[in-house]
């Protein structure tokens, strides 16, 4: 038995941009257009905070077999559960047929709009290539994490990117010294959250200010952090009821938000 224990961090959208909807009959049909900066929430640049661990363990087995456990009630531990998700990806993979058990430690709040679950399904993609010895590359991670999530690529390297057309097509940015973060979340817990979210959209007040994520992608490359505050922004804050207090900002489709100091 092989066993590798992994943090798995968040994540918040520096800008989010929606540019339009996917109307083509397909498998992407209904998938939102974006262009979003992203930045990881790790324990060395956020307040107070604690990722998710995640222990996987890989033996092998006469058939293959997944098994989640998890400490939150509110999250599934079947197939619907994004770890699930990325470990049936990456057994198919394999070679060999091998009985994989999952145990999540979660920390991160649960749809919130911080990435957890997609951390989670990118670690375990990263974790069992190692385990398993498959040696994928990080573009071949990148293409089974988008058959998961299109915030999982994100998470496969981390750090800053530019992500692009459904969210799945990721440029890596440098890092950006001395950003520091504080996250507000709640108690709320609405497992539909997200599509809600996507659903109250009007696209017609979206993808107005793509010209301040080149502000910020520029801003990044040059390590100007007066430039990175001028220029946050997150079109889901169109849907937002009153507005949020000044310099803070929704850390993807809501509801938590962050403070950047």
């Amino acid at each position: 038995m092989k066993q590798l224990q992994l943090q798995s961090n968040a994540k918040v959208n520096l800008s989010l941009d929606i540019l339009g909807r996917e109307e083509k009959e397909g498998p992407f049909q209904g998938y939102h257009f974006v262009q979003t900066v992203l930045h990881e929430i790790t324990p060395q640049n956020t307040h107070d905070f604690r990722p998710d661990m995640l222990t996987i363990t890989a033996e092998k087995s006469k058939k293959p077999e997944i098994t989640i456990v998890c400490d939150d009630p509110n999250l599934p531990t079947n197939e619907a559960n994004t770890a699930y998700q990325a470990a049936e990806k990456i057994l198919a993979k394999s070679r060999t047929t091998t009985k994989v058990t999952i145990t999540i430690k979660k920390n991160i709040p649960v749809a919130q709009g911080l990435g957890g679950g997609s951390s989670n399904a990118a670690e375990t993609l990263k974790g069992l290539n190692r385990l398993l010895n498959l040696g994928l590359k990080t573009s071949e991670l990148q293409l089974l994490a988008a058959e998961v999530g299109m915030d999982v690529p994100f998470f496969i390297n981390g750090g800053v990117a530019l992500a692009e057309h459904y969210g799945e097509q990721i440029t890596r940015l440098p890092p950006v010294n001395g950003l520091a973060f504080t996250l507000f979340t709640t108690d709320d817990y609405q497992p539909e959250k997200t599509l809600k979210a996507y659903k109250d959209l009007d696209l017609s007040k979206c993808g107005k200010n793509t010209a301040q994520t080149e502000a910020l992608v520029h801003a990044i490359k040059t390590n100007d952090s007066l430039g990175i505050h001028k220029t946050l922004h997150n079109d889901f804050a169109t849907t937002l009821k009153k507005p949020l207090s000044e310099n803070h900002y929704l850390t993807g489709a809501g509801p938590a938000h962050f403070l950047l100091s």
